[in-house]
């Protein structure tokens, strides 16, 4: 069984370069630019991915990650 590709963050594109998004499908994780993410409708909707820096700032209470 083949889990559902899911974004988990979004990176805003420097120089001119488009913002990706990591998407997890499975135990894979791979980078795709924002305008595929929006066409294939992938969730959670672009606007409610955290940014990279928000995703991999420390937790307050425990030092971790924040997960969404």
């Amino acid at each position: 069984m083949t889990s559902e590709p899911r974004g988990v963050y979004r990176t805003q594109g420097d120089g001119g370069k488009p913002n990706t998004v990591l998407l997890e499908s499975g135990t894979l994780g791979f980078e795709i630019p924002e305008q595929e993410y929006r066409d294939n409708r992938y969730k959670p909707d672009f606007e409610d991915l955290p940014w990279g820096h928000e995703y991999h700032a420390p937790n307050k209470k425990d030092g971790g990650a924040q997960r969404p």
